[in-house]
């Protein structure tokens, strides 16, 4: 008798803990679902607006930036003594390609299959600023692609010899060394052998003799393909 009224005493406490939960449960869902309706749906909105503008903002990016790309050009020297030049490159967007050299607009080309290539640009003397860029049928224009700077040059480069001097006569040791001046950007040969050229412009080489008399070539060659060459008779004796 005395265990069955404690079994029945652990019972009506539990379901008071079951009751007490529930009573708990059911006044949070309420509170919950009143801050979703005042608070959480509205701030929900916003955020979802807020993602929309966003993602929305980046496709705009995006489809801008597809139609203004730039072409790109290919290498062009950066000195030359051509006075017409080729101008070729890619264009990933647009049917056409405007070229401008100085920012004077000096031809237009189609684009095929992504690439287009300008023939006999005429150059100025001097420094020559070439640019393009794509237009497509909606009249949609490309930015201005990365400026390519060609100097036209059609002048010899300087080129003084100091030694060895016309005529001189070498006995002995049959390497001689070549001396002389020439552009800071030049090369020099003699007689086909590379010269050292320092950022001043002063060169030497050394460079083999043969018994008796023999012609000394030195030859400059600066960066736009001008030469200059000078010629100097010398002798050997054992």
């Amino acid at each position: 008798m005395k265990r069955t009224y404690r079994v029945e005493k652990l019972a009506k406490k539990e379901e008071r803990q079951i009751i007490k939960r529930i009573f708990i449960l059911s006044v949070f869902s309420l509170i919950l679902i009143f801050v979703l309706l005042t608070v959480g749906i509205p701030t929900l909105g916003k955020l979802a607006d807020f993602l929309g503008s966003v993602f929305r903002s980046d496709n705009e990016v995006i489809s801008e930036s597809s139609v203004i790309t730039p072409p790109k050009l290919d290498t062009l020297p950066p000195a030359t003594n051509e006075r017409k030049i080729k101008v070729a490159g890619f264009a990933p967007v647009g049917n056409s390609i405007e070229v401008y050299l100085n920012e004077e607009k000096v031809d237009k080309v189609e684009i095929i299959e992504g690439k287009f290539e300008v023939l006999d640009i005429a150059l100025q003397d001097g420094e020559n600023r070439i640019r393009v860029k794509a237009l497509d049928d909606s009249g949609n224009v490309s930015d201005f692609s990365q400026e390519a700077v060609v100097i036209l040059d059609t002048e010899e480069p300087f080129l003084e010899v100091s030694s060895p001097s016309e005529s001189q006569t070498f006995e002995r040791d049959n390497r001689i060394k070549v001396e002389g001046k020439t552009e800071k950007d030049a090369q020099v040969f003699a007689n086909g052998f590379l010269a050292n050229v320092d950022f001043e412009g002063n060169f030497e080489v050394s460079i083999p003799l043969y018994e008796g008399d023999s012609e000394i070539e030195i030859k400059a060659l600066d960066e736009a393909g001008n030469s200059k060459i000078i010629k100097v008779k010398v002798s050997f004796k054992k």
